[in-house]
């Protein structure tokens, strides 16, 4: 009984772990392209648009946020923030910590910049701090856009479902064959008492 579940548990892993894939990264892009960050698991996933912070994060990648209490942070953490500077008002920004004001807000700076950004950063702007990247992403987004992955989620899901049924097909014929099949050993079995029946009914007769 057991290994019968697990087997089962297999099948659906072949087909459900692709499409929550598919769709996870098809949600991620597009809430980057909307300009807001996609939280996934309780950390935010962000698409950097710049290369103003190589060599550690490089333009195209997917970085990881994780939410960080503004007290906790300090010089050189690099964080992302919805920027106030008039150029890219409201817009997802990740640079470096350089000090921290009496206010409580940071004043960043990106690693390539040779001076420092106009606004500084108050605790209410910022997403949190950078802790990874997500290279998958970075790799899958290098050639498909968000509509060949939703277009390759609906694929997947109709592979999927003609693989269920060819499946619950070939298990429903499975069982109407070893029904078929006790059926026949069932009667089998009835004429052998039968002729034994007779055979030692003939053999009292002789007697």
């Amino acid at each position: 009984m057991a290994v019968k579940v697990l087997k089962r548990i297999g099948q659906c892993a072949l087909w459900v772990i692709p499409i929550l894939l598919v769709g996870l990264s098809a949600y991620i892009m597009i809430c980057n392209m909307q300009g807001r960050a996609a939280v996934v698991f309780g950390r935010s996933i962000v698409k950097v648009v710049s290369g103003s912070m190589e060599p550690s994060i490089h333009d195209g990648d997917y970085i990881i946020i994780k939410k960080t209490d503004s007290s906790l942070l300090k010089e050189g953490d690099i964080i992302c923030f919805y920027s106030t500077d008039d150029e890219i008002y409201g817009k997802m920004n990740t640079h470096r910590i350089v000090r921290r004001l009496d206010d409580g807000s940071f004043v960043t700076k990106g690693d390539t910049s040779f001076s420092e950004d106009g606004k500084a950063v108050t605790a209410d702007k910022i997403v949190g701090k950078y802790v990874g990247k997500v290279r998958f992403l970075r790799w899958l987004n290098s050639f498909a856009s968000v509509k060949k992955l939703i277009l390759a989620a609906v694929v997947v899901i109709m592979f999927a479902t003609a693989v269920f049924e060819v499946v619950t097909i070939a298990k429903v014929s499975a069982e109407c064959r070893e029904k078929k099949n006790s059926s026949e050993e069932a009667i089998r079995q009835a004429i052998d008492r039968e002729k034994q029946k007779l055979y030692e009914q003939k053999e009292r007769e002789d007697n």
